[in-house]
């Protein structure tokens, strides 16, 4: 069996172009005086949005999936047209807030054993943080000071995805790490909180240098 089967990279790719659209309006390219003389680069800034945006939710939705093929689960990745419905409404009508559920993993086996499913629930937030750590990594790092501007949207896309995922309640990756395993989920949350303590002060240290 393939590991990514061929409707999961059709959802994948459908997931892509409505992310790049739905984020066009709130993640805007940099640009120079001599390019904003020749007008609004529409496919530029949805490419620009979509390298941004699709990874957080991507690789969030790839952490439940690979940790539910790890233990031997029917993870299948898919996503939620009524979802991506709602996120495209409303940036059609120029929402100033966007939240919507655009993708989602099925592990129905998953259920029979909360111990594992609460490890499976909390491998979407986990990736979530480790693109944000990633993300102020390469910022503090200063080797691709080009995409700085890439980086420090990402890192604050994935805290607030990493942050709203570890609510304990509703449906909720928080809720179902709390009901398998709930000294997994206030561990993860004191060290998860600690290292973001750590990682903000940093980078509000380095910040304050210019």
């Amino acid at each position: 069996m393939a590991i990514i089967s061929g409707q999961e990279l059709i959802d994948i790719a459908i997931l892509t172009l409505a992310m790049g659209y739905i984020f066009s309006g709130f993640i805007r390219k940099p640009r120079d005086e001599l390019s904003s003389y020749f007008g609004h680069d529409t496919w530029g800034e949805f490419k620009y949005a979509a390298m941004i945006a699709t990874p957080a939710v991507l690789l969030h939705e790839f952490g439940h999936k690979f940790v539910g093929l790890f233990y031997g689960f029917d993870s299948i990745l898919h996503i939620s047209i009524i979802g991506l419905g709602i996120g495209i409404l409303l940036k059609y009508v120029r929402s100033p807030i966007i939240f919507f559920v655009p993708a989602f993993v099925v592990s129905t086996l998953a259920v029979a054993d909360p111990a594992k499913f609460a490890i499976l629930a909390l491998a979407g937030p986990a990736a979530n943080f480790g693109l944000y750590w990633m993300s102020e990594w390469a910022l503090l790092s200063k080797k691709w000071p080009k995409y700085n501007h890439a980086w420090i949207v990402s890192k604050k896309i994935n805290l607030i995805l990493m942050m709203i995922n570890m609510i304990p309640f509703g449906g909720f990756d928080g809720a179902k790490i709390m009901a398998g395993n709930m000294s997994l989920y206030f561990g993860s949350l004191v060290i998860g909180g600690f290292l973001v303590y750590k990682n903000e002060k940093k980078w509000r240290n380095y910040a304050l240098k210019f």
